[in-house]
């Protein structure tokens, strides 16, 4: 048993000014009679020196303190939950994904699994302890093993939304190695939506209780979401004129009627818009034509693409918010400028130039280092000869290296004619490129731990990449003028693949793409603060180490304004996610192998007794009403 609201309990202070009104002796005032025969007992009660008087127990004294106790019970709203034995340990597993974010009956889900977890907090009894763990997309322990009740409850409150799957499985596993040598009664209490797809396998070492949030399972839900958004050029209608196509799925029975629109980021009015009526569970796709200017600067706009319900529409109050907004970039940033450094092969500068979207600009390394001072260029970068020290912001690419060090990856003596034995078919930029026919005059193996090789030779590694927070490297040590696969498809779509690499890199805004909710690594010089504007205009900040900034933001759907070494960037954080868009539970619990249903032990809802305490109150209340106004027998 556990007690709700504790601090209720104050109204029984009110027992002690009723006391008091039954043994103050009551105050008279003078009146001028005819005689004082029938008036002894008063005139005793007035020549008393003290102001009280006996307490004796009376029946209304008895029954209105009755009604003072049950009161006060009641506001403090006595609960049943499950109880800890005494010395043992209970892991609590919150699952923090999106759909953790929708409500019912006005609370999310999160806040109710956090009342059951301060609920557990409040009725640990001596000895025992309390760990709390937090399902996101990787488990990780908030807190360990503690009987400090304000330390659990401020680590309960800090819990947030972090968008994405939750690890559940990954989650309750860890729980259970933290529990492996608790004493016994020892257990671990899953607090989830189950809004996830599949089944569940739960670890079987522990005892598990599972706990779900949302509401009863018969609870209706009512979310339309936006699962998709992207916006295309219409160069045929002006170089500003584009779609915005945007897909609807609905979760709830019945029809509902929403309007889309869609906005330029940081400017006023809407571009686009249109209503539809989506079905019940049904999805529906929207199309709409808008212009999409660049700003003063030049800057390429973001698209926001926002849905509401219309007015006088059908449907119901939409339980999830975070689903209800994208942010996707325009075309016009998807024009790549594209520097080459040096004297490129003609069958690369040849790739380059067929790409409608791509701003080639030939240049040196002397020239890019004079003009610094005016802001660094924001691009592709291809080096055919000199390189800098270290390597711009963003992609980059070397071809056919001439010094020995290629920034962090050494170039071998050359190697004539080798034959390639394998290629790195998961790479997206070896996406449908074949090479068991391309055939190398020349290559200098590239070694060196920093690289990932993504094309190998008999005679070494061809093509490598290095990977950094803030871009990557793409390495050719050929010459591919020196080679037959100018000849071949798979030459033009590989270049293509790393035009499209770099055009998406460039397109997020120069942060690397996540999930919602998860932390912004941000690429900054080691010490260096990291500035970082919420879309809903909090700031928050993080420095560098090795230089990365890890910044932690909410799940909030938006653009996230970067400034990082003086340099603004931003980052585009959206759900897009059907699956945690969709928050029917439907996740089946196994464990063992078998289904939990009627095996795992349920925690029970809090089995509130107040409205039995009332029902009490309100019966003393009548009994006192009755006495008080009761005909007195008469002799």
């Amino acid at each position: 048993m556990t007690l709700l609201s504790p601090w209720s309990l104050a109204w029984l202070g009110l027992l002690v000014p009723l006391v008091v009104l039954y043994i103050l002796k009551r105050r008279r005032e003078t009146k001028v009679i005819g005689s004082t025969i029938l008036w002894e007992q008063a005139l005793r009660d007035l020549r008393a020196e003290k102001p009280w008087k006996r307490l004796i127990p009376q029946v209304s004294l008895l029954l209105q303190a009755l009604a003072i106790i049950a009161g006060a019970i009641a506001l403090a709203r006595p609960a049943g939950i499950g109880g800890v034995p005494r010395g043992a340990l209970v892991a609590v597993v919150i699952d923090s994904s999106a759909s953790m974010a929708a409500t019912y009956e006005g609370a999310s889900r999160l806040s109710q699994a956090q009342e059951v977890a301060t609920a557990v907090a409040e009725s640990l009894p001596p000895g025992g302890r309390m760990m709390l763990i937090e399902a996101a997309r990787e488990p990780s322990v908030l807190l360990p093993p503690t009987a400090d009740r304000g330390s659990l409850q401020q680590a309960i409150d800090g819990l947030k939304v972090r968008g994405g799957s939750a690890a559940l499985e990954a989650a309750v596993a860890l729980a259970a190695e933290r529990l492996r040598d608790a004493p016994e009664g020892s257990r671990v209490l899953l607090l989830t939506d189950a809004a996830e797809d599949g089944d569940v396998a739960l670890d079987a070492r522990v005892p598990v209780e599972l706990r779900r949030v949302g509401g009863p399972d018969d609870a209706p839900v009512d979310n339309t979401a936006i699962v998709d958004a992207d916006v295309r050029a219409r160069p045929e209608e002006g170089a500003d004129r584009a779609d915005v196509f945007v897909r609807l799925e609905r979760v709830g029975a019945e029809p509902v009627d929403v309007f889309v629109t869609a906005s330029i980021e940081g400017r006023e009015g809407v571009v686009a818009s249109r209503r539809v009526t989506v079905e019940g569970d049904g999805t529906e796709s929207v199309v709409m034509s808008a212009n999409l200017p660049p700003d003063p600067n030049g800057n390429a706009a973001v698209v926001r693409v926002a849905i509401s319900r219309a007015a006088g529409g059908a449907g119901m109050d939409d339980d999830l918010s975070l689903d209800d907004l994208a942010v996707v970039p325009s075309p016009g940033s998807r024009r790549l400028p594209v520097f080459l450094v040096g004297t490129a092969p003609t069958s690369v500068e040849r790739v380059l130039r067929s790409d409608a979207r791509v701003e080639l600009f030939a240049t040196t390394l002397a020239r890019i280092e004079e003009r610094e001072d005016e802001g660094p260029l924001d691009g592709l970068f291809i080096y055919t000869g000199d390189l800098p020290e270290r390597p711009p912001p963003g992609d980059s690419v070397v071809i056919a290296p001439i010094a020995d060090e290629v920034f962090e990856v050494r170039a071998g003596e050359e190697v004539a004619s080798p034959r390639i034995v394998t290629w790195d078919e998961g790479d997206a930029r070896l996406r449908f490129v074949n090479l068991s026919e391309v055939h190398f005059a020349a290559i200098r193996p590239l070694q060196g731990g920093a690289g990932r090789a993504l094309v190998e030779t008999d005679g070494g590694v061809a093509l490598s990449s290095i990977q950094r927070p803030d871009g990557e490297t793409t390495v050719l040590s050929f010459n591919p003028d020196r080679s037959d696969w100018p000849r071949q498809t798979s030459f033009v779509v590989f270049f293509r693949n790393l035009l499209e690499r770099a055009r998406n890199r460039r397109a997020a805004g120069g942060v690397a793409p996540g999930s919602l909710g998860e932390a912004l690594r941000i690429a900054a010089a080691d010490g260096e603060e990291v500035v970082v504007t919420t879309p809903s205009g909090d700031r928050t900040s993080a420095y560098s180490r090795g230089g990365v900034a890890v910044v932690p933001v909410v799940a909030e759907p938006g653009v996230y304004q970067v400034v990082a070494e003086g340099r603004p960037r931003h980052a585009l954080r959206s759900l897009l996610d059907r699956s945690e868009s969709n928050i029917r539970p439907r996740a089946r619990f196994l464990e063992g192998g078998a289904a939990t249903e009627g095996q795992l032990a349920e925690v029970e809802e809090h089995a509130e007794s107040w409205p039995w305490i009332a029902g009490l109150l309100l019966l003393v209340l009548g009994l006192e009403t009755w006495w008080a106004t009761r005909r007195r027998a008469t002799a």
